[in-house]
């Protein structure tokens, strides 16, 4: 088999995985802490220090520090537990489900050119969660259920003005969906206040083109101490073409369900400016420090999921499902170390803390992006031309409850609380050809 051959191959094994793979429970909003073992296991901190060819999702310019062909192959597995009750309900456990998250990357670095680039395939973010048998304030037996995914691939370019500095750009095309269920089998008509009927809702993936722009910046004014700079665009986001069935078996005129197709407003993944410290304490020792702004505030704020084109004569023409979210911008910050400890084994260990962006009084146990702190280890080990990495990263459990009172921002009523930690393991392995 040639080596083209085998490239495919794997190529389109992950793109089958993601396509396969639910949406996955994001730490820092709706991003993940780290992309790639090494990351992952250094607490995030990569802003300043290139990690193989996984950089491009990381800061552009890194790549510039690579010689010759660079192959970056990872897959994380995450593994959420979250916890819902309300007035109705005593403690309910979210479904548990592993989420399987690969990642591709592939770097040229010229031996004589400033020019260097890559191309890689990442599963982005997106959050989600799904609650059974829950006890609804129209006295029935329901569910809830959430999922938003986000996949891109990764052209990248980078130029080194000289040996110490670059700068590059990777250009996010992918692939966004969403999709969720609200209490979809109840149905409520209140004949004495017609406005607080409920009929439940049901949407398939709404989907479409996501796309951003990431800059980045690297500079080595000391042997022993680099800096980096990115910044990433808001991704401009389409989510069309959604199929919704809205449930009105008890509505006295139309008496069943009725199909939509429904598309999603206003939502979006949110842009990023962040620099990077990496600084060799010693010979053995890497220490790399990253602050970070997720600017969530105009990225998700009032989402409409607005259905048109009802199946049905005489449904309503047009619903516009409001939710409320009324996100914050979000600090991050992320601290790792790398331990040389022989000619073959690194150990990894690292911290992040990342601020909850989501107020308490909209608060939703369907998109729980809550969790702050994490701590991480990993290893990796040195073969020849090939580096195999392996991480683990501990969420805290965040506990936060919505007092709010108004049924339109809260629909689960005050007291509300969620519960929500994670555990994530990662295993990676990346090789290089043709270096100086």
């Amino acid at each position: 088999m040639t080596c083209t051959k085998r490239w495919m191959i794997w190529i389109f094994g992950l793109t089958i995985l993601l396509a396969a793979a639910p949406a996955l429970q994001a730490t820092e909003g709706m991003y993940l802490v780290g992309y790639g073992a090494e990351s992952i296991g250094r607490g995030g901190a990569n802003l300043a220090v290139s990690d193989r060819s996984l950089a491009i999702n990381f800061n552009p310019a890194g790549i510039s520090q690579l010689q010759g062909r660079h192959y970056s192959l990872s897959l994380a597995v995450l593994a959420p537990s979250l916890d819902f009750e309300n007035m109705v309900n005593g403690p309910i456990g979210g479904e548990d489900t592993f989420f399987p998250l690969p990642a591709f990357a592939y770097v040229r670095g010229a031996k004589d050119s400033p020019w260097s680039w890559g191309i890689g395939f990442v599963a982005q973010g997106g959050m989600g969660a799904e609650f059974r048998d829950v006890n609804t304030f129209f006295g029935t037996r329901d569910r809830t259920f959430s999922e938003v995914r986000f996949a891109t691939l990764v052209p990248t370019v980078a130029y080194a003005i000289n040996e110490d500095m670059a700068v590059g750009a990777a250009l996010n095309i992918g692939w966004g969906d969403v999709a969720f269920e609200f209490f979809p089998e109840t149905s409520f008509f209140n004949a004495a206040d017609p406005a607080m009927s409920f009929f439940g809702l049901d949407m398939e993936a709404a989907g479409g083109l996501q796309t951003n722009l990431r800059l980045g910046w690297w500079w080595r004014p000391d042997p022993k101490f680099t800096v980096g700079l990115i910044y990433q665009t808001e991704t401009n986001s389409n989510f069309e073409s959604g199929d919704m069935l809205v449930n009105f078996t008890n509505h006295p005129f139309i008496g069943q369900k009725v199909g939509y197709t429904a598309h999603v407003d206003d939502f979006t993944f949110a842009a990023v400016a962040g620099v990077g410290l990496g600084i060799r304490v010693s010979e053995k020792t890497l220490l790399a420090v990253d602050v970070k702004r997720n600017f969530w505030a105009s990225a998700i704020d009032v989402i409409q999921v607005v259905a048109e084109n009802p199946e049905v004569a005489g449904a309503p023409p047009q619903l516009v499902i409001p939710f409320v979210f009324n996100w914050k911008d979000q600090w991050v910050y992320n601290v790792g170390v790398d331990y040389r400890a022989s000619d073959r084994w690194t150990l990894r260990g690292g911290y992040s803390y990342g601020e909850n962006p989501v107020p308490d009084d909209t608060l939703n146990p369907l998109f729980p992006a809550t969790v702050e702190n994490h701590v991480s280890f990993g290893f990796g080990y040195l073969k020849g031309n090939r580096i195999w990495n392996f991480a683990i990263e501990r969420a805290f459990e965040a506990d936060n409850v919505n007092n709010n009172q108004n049924p339109m921002v809260n629909p689960f009523g005050p007291g509300s609380r969620v519960k929500h930690d994670q555990w994530t393991i990662s295993l990676g392995a990346s090789w290089a050809l043709d270096r100086k």
